[in-house]
């Protein structure tokens, strides 16, 4: 990326603690775009609307929003070290960022009502035990999962709109970098082996901590860097 070129030819003009937190977003981000397309392949091989493909996608769409918000606040730590009058606009730009990646991540919820058997007998057998039952249900759900997963990235916000947050260290830096490369490997990983089918041939559907805990993390990391961003 052009951008740690000019991170690391200007390193000794700059504040190092910034410099390291930007050029570890934006590696992030390159692992989480890499490895979130390639996990993305795997739903494409799929013939079929299997019952696993939207928790599959929920997976997925970690490393995709881990990469699309590191990228932003990697910008907003450029701005900050270079362009310090523009930093609370690229710190809102990343905290919006990080809101419209929790909100898509839910989408998956509202698709997850097709998803499963598809012989009618078979079906009707196998939708009362699992937790999205229709299309009302899904819908609902949706809209919840959206709402929990985007309020850390509202407070968020709003810490930066009171100026309100804490001065990032080289134990923060190490943390957050850390929390985002691991966010995107576990999601990477976890969509991956969730696209895979089950032997007896029992379609699992998609569970509540599957869609709340993969959309409340972005959020979370959201909030971490908004929390640190300078």
């Amino acid at each position: 990326m052009p951008a740690i070129t000019v991170l690391f030819t200007t390193s000794k003009a700059g504040n190092t603690t910034l410099i390291t937190l930007a050029a570890g977003l934006l590696v992030v981000a390159m692992i989480a775009s890499l490895t979130g397309s390639i996990a993305l392949a795997a739903v494409g091989a799929e013939q079929k609307e299997t019952a696993n493909l939207p928790p599959a996608v929920m997976f997925i769409a970690v490393p995709v929003v881990v990469s699309l918000v590191s990228v932003l606040a990697a910008f907003q730590v450029l701005a900050a070290i270079y362009l310090p009058t523009a930093k609370t606009l690229f710190a809102f730009i990343t905290g919006a960022g990080g809101l419209a990646g929790a909100y898509f991540t839910s989408f998956a919820v509202g698709d997850s009502w097709r998803a499963g058997p598809s012989d009618p007998a078979v079906r009707a057998a196998w939708l009362p035990d699992q937790w999205i039952r229709s299309h009302e249900a899904a819908y609902q759900q949706a809209n919840r999962v959206a709402c929990v997963s985007a309020a850390p990235a509202v407070i968020g916000l709003a810490l930066r709109l009171f100026d309100t947050g804490l001065r990032a260290t080289e134990t923060s830096v190490n943390w957050l970098i850390g929390v985002g490369l691991l966010l995107a490997l576990l999601g990477t990983f976890g969509g991956v082996q969730r696209t895979s089918h089950p032997v007896n041939g029992d379609q699992h559907g998609l569970k509540p901590y599957e869609a709340y805990g993969t959309a409340i993390s972005v959020g979370l990391y959201t909030l971490a860097l908004m929390v640190y961003l300078p």
